[in-house]
């Protein structure tokens, strides 16, 4: 092996620190020094604490224990070791990632931790194996939509709907000034504009085909607080026909509705125990059957095509019993 230079040695030094050392587990200054001699460079304990020094000095945060053999690890990271968790086991329970590219993303997640940590988490994840399998050319599809928002150009591709034309569907060419992409019960969907002054439309990214960024610049971006209420008014972005609804709610279930609708959602009290929100809805069956996930305590009160609407699902669903 050849002798590294002083800026690699600057590397090879930060890599180890990253990957053996946590609060738990510190390297002494001989352990460094011992490290950077069997990678050949020319080292002392003046040298290690120098370095140390430089990576300090450029925002890296090395803990000092102070001793007769200092020792150091690395203390904040990028990612704490709770937020890596979080995201890892978002990702080991999805049912749109395959297995293979979820042991991949985790992968490049337990690298931001020492291998201490990384083996922790490893140990508490929980892999869901009923993901479907998923194509790579969704990553694609994913990627060139968020170049399409990002430089406000249009996109095309063709979409195939198995929800119409007799569960077989019918593929459409479909030109799109996307906004933002979110996922929702397991899936991911884009958000966007067919045409100047039209409606918002949502659509699913795994039933897009050969989707393309064109060079045409896309319809002016809108208000995007607009588009969160348009989201908002969403359920598991399904759609259907948007409606001014006014629900009825306890106000056992406050919180919860205001965080589905936001805190500016116009309110006024019914009972002294219960409350009115008017917001506009995506009027659709996942809507009726997060009103039923309450058991009563989500009333629609109007309007009454949609009540009643509710009430003639409700009625088919018992008679089929």
């Amino acid at each position: 092996m050849s002798a590294i230079r002083n800026k690699q040695r600057l590397i090879h030094l930060y890599r180890y620190l990253m990957e053996n050392t946590d609060e738990d587990h510190q390297a002494t200054t001989n352990e460094l020094v011992d490290f950077l001699r069997r990678e050949d460079a020319n080292v002392s304990r003046k040298t290690v604490k120098d370095d140390i020094d430089v990576l300090t000095e450029e925002g890296i945060d090395i803990i000092v224990t102070k001793s007769f053999y200092n020792s150091y690890f690395i203390g904040s990271r990028t990612f704490e070791v709770p937020e890596i968790k979080l995201l890892a086991d978002g990702v080991a329970g999805s049912k749109t990632i395959s297995m293979e590219k979820k042991k991949e993303i985790i992968r490049k997640l337990l690298s931001m931790l020492s291998v201490f940590q990384a083996e922790k988490i490893e140990k508490l994840l929980h892999f869901d194996n009923n993901a479907s399998a998923v194509s790579e050319q969704l990553y694609y599809t994913i990627d060139r939509i968020s170049d399409a928002i990002s430089e406000k150009h249009r996109i095309s591709f063709g979409y195939c709907d198995p929800a119409k034309g007799g569960g077989k569907g019918e593929e459409k060419h479909i030109v799109l000034s996307p906004i933002v992409i979110r996922s929702s019960n397991n899936h991911f969907y884009v958000c966007g504009y067919r045409k100047e002054g039209g409606k918002p439309k949502v659509y699913r990214l795994d039933r897009m085909r050969q989707t393309r960024v064109l060079e045409e610049k896309g319809d002016p971006q809108p208000d995007r607080a607009k588009v969160d209420r348009y989201l908002r008014s969403l359920f598991d972005m399904e759609t259907g026909e948007m409606t001014d609804v006014t629900l009825e709610c306890s106000d056992e279930i406050a919180e919860v509705v205001r965080e589905r609708f936001g805190q500016d959602a116009e309110t006024w009290r019914s009972t002294q125990d219960r409350f009115y929100i008017k917001v506009p809805i995506s009027v659709s069956a996942a809507f009726y059957g997060w009103v039923f996930r309450y058991g009563g305590k989500i009333r629609i009160a109007a309007p009454a095509t949609v009540r009643e609407d509710y009430l003639r699902r409700a009625v088919d669903l018992i008679k089929s019993m």
